[in-house]
């Protein structure tokens, strides 16, 4: 996909956001010093990506002038997801890209809450034993356990005996970021990237 509004958007100096709304629908917004300068939305973020570059080239529109008239009016958005960036934005992720030193960099930012991986689960599922493993410095233990009525259920505690400072040991913040000559390369890179606790 070539939007080449984004790109020059960016190159502007505008900042794209992109988030999901409360009823679902993907949004992305183009800003510049606090002045909406593009607008998109849409059931996937393809479509609302496509929809604010329009808009952008268009010298940013009203929303009555779009919206129900030029663009069908969606009132909610889908829970299926068209790409890893729609999945992202599906799960409450954030994204934010920006030009610096001639490069976009896109951040994806967005609530991780901590869980034991699969691999966890299925040992303690097979051996029966408290499993116990470690997050940012937080060490958890898992356990599987049956009823009566053979229902096999997971529990998971806190083990570490003091909390560190500034954290939660079941959530954060985390952040992914992606840097590259081109808006979707960076959009690639952020998604592979590692990431990391975002401490503000």
């Amino acid at each position: 996909m070539e939007l080449k509004g984004l790109e020059k958007a960016l190159e502007e100096g505008c900042r794209l956001h992109g988030f999901r709304s409360g009823s679902g629908l993907r949004v992305i917004r183009i800003e510049k010093e606090g002045k909406l300068r593009g607008y998109g939305e849409h059931p996937n973020v393809e479509d609302a990506l496509s929809y604010a570059n329009e808009d952008f080239l268009a010298g940013g529109r009203k929303y009555t002038e779009v919206y129900g008239k030029l663009k069908h009016l969606y009132l909610t958005g889908s829970q299926e997801t068209t790409s890893p960036l729609d999945s992202e934005l599906l799960q409450g992720k954030k994204i934010d890209a920006y030009m610096k030193d001639n490069e976009v960099v896109v951040e994806l930012r967005g609530r991780v809450f901590v869980r034991p991986s699969e691999k966890v689960i299925e040992e303690a599922k097979r051996t029966g034993q408290p499993i116990t493993w470690q997050n940012r410095g937080y060490t958890f233990r898992t356990t599987s356990e049956r009823e009566k009525n053979l229902t096999q259920y997971i529990t998971t505690v806190l083990k570490s005996p003091e909390k560190i400072e500034h954290t939660d040991p079941w959530a954060y913040e985390s952040i992914r970021i992606g840097k590259a000559k081109e808006f979707f390369e960076a959009i690639n890179k952020a998604l592979q990237a590692q990431e990391l606790e975002a401490i503000n």
